[in-house]
């Protein structure tokens, strides 16, 4: 895995998991990556759903200083894309031994550290514009217990500890809709040059 450009904005999806052949949020990044209208700046990653192995790529991830990162998920068949707001110190991985990679299958992220944190970035204004556009979204306190949670907790907490300027890093659960996946491409999209854009017109913004 090679180091995002500093200062470039940061996408990144997780690859199947759970014996799935595919996972809902890589499909979709793909589409949305091979968009003609997608930000040449944002770079495209897809990782493992392995918790253990998160620690270290979130630290490459924030070591680039990425302006952004929005990160993707694949949540349960029912609902809407979900921005989450909220991050726990916690993880049950069930049954995914495969995720676990020989670690506990539950517990706790940080020991010591808070319940729950906020995600860092402006989840709800986005979700007004994503709106305006047609797209159907909701806000989320919950990112679950799986690798997901786990990225936006690690990633949080590093970035806040780190002492260096602090990106907007958020996280989008998109449903196991197949047959939506380019309306949720298009959402993903739309998401990303929303960021893009607010950070170019407030060069303070994602900081701090």
């Amino acid at each position: 895995m090679s180091p995002s450009p500093r200062g470039s904005a940061l996408l990144t999806a997780y690859e199947p998991f759970l014996g799935r052949p595919q996972n809902q949020s890589q499909e979709v990044v793909r589409l949305a990556a091979a968009r003609e209208d997608f930000p040449a700046a944002c770079r495209v990653e897809f990782w493992p759903a392995i918790l253990p192995q998160l620690e270290a790529r979130v630290e490459q991830a924030l070591a680039a200083a990425p302006r952004f990162w929005l990160a993707v998920g694949e949540a349960g068949e029912d609902g809407v894309p979900l921005l989450e707001t909220v991050a726990r110190n916690h993880f049950d991985l069930g049954e995914d031994a495969a995720a676990a990679d020989g670690g506990p299958a539950s517990g706790v992220l940080e020991p010591g550290g808070p319940e729950q944190v906020q995600a860092h970035w402006p989840a709800a204004a986005l979700a007004e514009h994503l709106r305006s556009q047609g797209h159907q979204v909701e806000l989320s306190q919950d990112a679950g217990a799986h690798c997901c949670n786990g990225v936006l907790w690690l990633a949080t907490r590093r970035a806040a500890m780190s002492g260096a300027p602090r990106p907007w890093m958020g996280f989008l659960h998109l449903p196991r809709q197949p047959e939506q996946r380019p309306q949720q491409a298009a959402l993903v999209q739309a998401a990303v040059a929303w960021l893009g854009a607010q950070l170019a017109f407030s060069p303070g913004a994602g900081r701090g």
